[in-house]
């Protein structure tokens, strides 16, 4: 594992349990949200994804589990390729209590052995993944061995236009959105724990860094294309807050041939 992906493991790594304990509630509890409308954590992917029982699905940085287990729940099998041993902790004891089978493969995706995992129908991520990744190209690629031929990948991401802001989290409110920021800039970023922002300020000096590089969409279509997959769709969304006229994330459609 590379310096950056050790420093985001280990911040990954601190108080996640504790945090999705708080943030989404008890394993059981979480479990019962699920079983009862797990189209509800997939609503905005469903579509993209289509029926999915019966089909082998790798869910990668899948996390707290919630994606993976309402696919599940709808009859896919399902592996999660993540590398926090506190988020598959959650993740499983959730699935128990849902009573579904999951995999959950702890490591570094950049470093996994795709001749024993190369057998997904879907392969999905969604939700702030990319800027984790120094090594796009080499990322993609692995989704594309990941995929049988003929799969599909979904990709979710928050949208590029965000580089343009000085707020870059899109989930935090952002007032100033003159176009301040180079959209071409390829540095990485030491930036907060995405976590830190849910705890009193006295607590965020405790909190690691993580290690972030924000792409283009040029450089994400570029890589998803070069990888081999064929593009089929680009859906951009707007933002989740009272500015809906910015791109908020976008979803990749590719199929590989």
């Amino acid at each position: 594992m590379n310096q950056k992906s050790e420093t985001n493991k280990i911040a990954w790594e601190y108080n996640a349990y504790a945090f999705w304990t708080k943030e989404l509630g008890s394993p059981v509890d979480f479990a019962k949200q699920l079983v009862l409308a797990p189209q509800k954590a997939l609503r905005r992917h469903i579509q993209y994804l289509g029926d999915v029982k019966g089909k082998k699905i790798a869910n990668i940085m899948g996390s707290n589990g919630k994606k993976a287990i309402a696919l599940s729940l709808l009859g896919a099998d399902v592996t999660i390729i993540d590398f926090s041993e506190s988020n598959k902790k959650y993740a499983m004891e959730v699935a128990q209590y849902a009573e579904v089978d999951m995999n959950y493969v702890i490591c570094d995706i950049l470093e996994l052995d795709t001749s024993t995992f190369n057998n997904f129908d879907i392969v999905y991520l969604e939700g702030g993944i990319l800027h984790y990744f120094q090594d796009l190209n080499a990322f993609t690629e692995k989704l594309y061995a990941l995929t049988i031929n003929d799969g599909k990948l979904v990709l979710n991401d928050f949208h590029p236009v965000r580089k343009l802001f000085l707020q870059r989290d899109i989930f935090l409110p952002a007032d100033d959105f003159n176009a301040v920021g180079d959209y071409f800039e390829s540095d990485l970023h030491k930036n907060s724990h995405p976590h830190q922002k849910f705890y009193p300020a006295e607590l965020h000096d405790a909190f690691p860094k993580c290690v972030l590089r924000y792409w283009t969409m040029g450089e994400i279509i570029t890589a998803v294309a070069e990888a081999g997959f064929i593009i089929e769709q680009l859906i951009e969304e707007p933002r989740f807050d009272s500015h809906n006229n910015i791109p908020g994330d976008f979803t990749i459609i590719a199929k590989k041939p």
